[in-house]
């Protein structure tokens, strides 16, 4: 038989080992312990959020976020700082860290990308360039990409939101940055929430507008990209410009 000593530390390594195992289900432990890629979404949610809420663990909290989130085009890519506090526990602050987070990563994913396709000269480099950005948005982004002299990015530069238009303001801002930057050409792209990057009557025509302003200011339209779901249009390879 056990001494009372003996069943204490038996009960003691036990304890201890049962404390073990519920700090491998603790994100932030689990996570120094086995690294990022051990863990579940919910988890590393979990360790931005730090803290749960009245009647809910942080876990369980970050498990509704991800769950009201799969619906959303794009999840939690396209996630806005509105939503997230529409739900219970999460806050403005931590709403922002993490939207703060997923931009990080996405941009952090890009300076990647900018080294593998540092020459702009093509479509693809520019479309593989601003893809992740894109692909999810439900509204259409106008972007300007600006270039030096021998096609080197120097920084894409948003126009606007909710639609593409000619109008003089939009070519004024185009070639303002343009000409700010020192740009010697630049790249128009936009996107298409339906994912389909097929050009329409209006993006050819607002296409050609454009380029009539760059050969008048001294700075080329080389190309217009229109991004899709993964795929994308050159108006350049299209033989539209």
């Amino acid at each position: 038989m056990l001494s009372f000593i003996g069943l204490k530390d038996v009960l003691s390594n036990v304890g201890g080992i049962m404390l073990d195992l519920q700090s491998y289900q603790m994100p932030r432990e689990k996570f120094i312990a086995l690294g990022a890629e051990a863990l579940e979404l919910e988890e590393l949610l979990a360790i931005l959020l730090r803290t749960g809420c009245k009647g809910s663990t942080v876990l369980e909290v970050a498990h509704e976020v991800v769950k009201r989130m799969e619906g959303l085009v794009g999840g939690l890519n396209n996630v806005t700082i509105d939503a997230l506090r529409e739900i219970d526990g999460i806050g403005q602050d931590k709403a922002v860290t993490i939207c703060a987070a997923i931009e990080l990563g996405r941009r952090l994913g890009q300076m990647k990308v900018k080294r593998d396709w540092e020459d702009f000269s093509t479509p693809e480099a520019a479309a593989n360039y601003m893809m992740e950005r894109l692909r999810h948005k439900t509204e259409e982004h106008f972007y300007v990409l600006l270039l030096t002299v021998k096609n080197k990015l120097i920084k894409p530069v948003l126009i606007s939101k909710g639609g593409l238009t000619s109008s003089t303001a939009e070519q004024r801002a185009v070639f303002r940055q343009a000409i700010d930057a020192n740009a010697a050409a630049i790249i128009l792209m936009h996107n298409h929430p339906s994912g389909d990057p097929t050009e329409s009557n209006d993006d050819v025509r607002v296409t050609k507008i454009f380029a009539r302003a760059g050969e008048v200011m001294g700075i080329p339209v080389l190309d217009h990209i229109i991004i899709g779901d993964g795929i994308y249009v050159s108006l350049l390879e299209k033989g539209i410009l």
